[in-house]
């Protein structure tokens, strides 16, 4: 479990502990996905913490949690149970068509929005948030102390600092999860099961166990690919094409231009008739 599980510090939202595995799931159903069971521990909770619950992403494996991803709200005394739908987008690299940049999870704009924010701190307050790892020889910022100002300052700027970033253009590639979320009550016998258990009250069960059951809704994903709408050897086709539907009309053009010189001018002087048929009025040679 250790070598699956990992946890992180983000200042904003407290510890999240991350999971990832190279095993993959075979079927549907919740029996067979990543049930967690969770005790919250609120007797435990800061002035800081402002939230009885707990936040749950599902991510693109190798993506580290941002808090400008939407995550997914669990409360305790309940069984959560996440359907999972998985889009694939691919998008066009080739200059001038392209219009992203890098590949997830290298690269999301939720990933340079934090880095950002974090190089903001650093160069403005001189120290470094928990969730900023770019340089851990830098002291961690004290945001109920001598920095407190200074990290407050850069929150009220984060749209202006992250509005001067290069980060509005989406990987080319990249994986998004979707939720489809149910919640039920836990029956009187769980309860009672997992305060005997665990060797806590039933208010304790209530108040701070939830679990979650993630599992795919179904064993498909969509695959979105963006390609240009028309590629150089279309465009070839299509100048080709045109120039030839042209050049066609120019042709029969001529021919009719040789048929009239042809059929009503030379082949009369051939049979001896001395005047010339034409629009117009008729002239006789003398």
């Amino acid at each position: 479990t250790s070598q699956v599980w990992k946890s992180r510090m983000i200042q904003d939202l407290g510890r999240c502990w991350s999971f990832t595995t190279q095993e993959k799931v075979q079927r549907t159903g919740h029996n067979f996905g990543l049930k967690v069971h969770l005790d919250l521990n609120q007797d435990d909770y800061e002035l800081s913490t402002p939230f009885g619950s707990a936040f749950v992403w599902a991510l693109q494996q190798g993506s580290q949690v941002s808090v400008h991803d939407t995550p997914l709200g669990t409360k305790p005394g309940k069984e959560t149970f996440v359907g999972l739908e998985l889009t694939q987008y691919e998008r066009e690299k080739t200059a001038p068509w392209a219009r992203c940049r890098g590949e997830a999870p290298e690269y999301t704009q939720s990933q340079c929005r934090d880095e950002c924010a974090n190089r903001y701190v650093r160069e403005n307050c001189l120290c470094r948030s928990s969730q900023d790892t770019e340089d851990d020889s830098m002291r961690l910022c004290e945001i109920h102390g001598r920095d407190e100002r200074c990290t407050q300052q850069a929150v009220e700027n984060i749209n202006e600092v992250i509005g001067n970033c290069d980060c509005d253009k989406p990987p080319c590639f990249e994986q998004i999860y979707d939720y489809v979320v149910y919640e039920i009550d836990p029956s009187e016998v769980a309860i009672d099961y997992w305060a005997s258990r665990n060797n806590v009250t039933r208010e304790h069960v209530v108040k701070n166990y939830l679990s979650v059951m993630f599992n795919f809704r179904k064993m498909q994903y969509k695959k979105l690919t963006e390609s240009r709408g028309m590629t150089f050897s279309q465009l070839l086709g299509s100048i080709g094409g045109s120039m030839g539907f042209f050049l066609g009309i120019s042709l029969v053009s001529i021919f009719e231009l040789f048929g009239d010189l042809v059929g009503m001018r030379l082949l009369p002087r051939l049979f001896g008739r001395k005047h010339l048929y034409g629009l117009g009025a008729h002239y006789k040679s003398e």
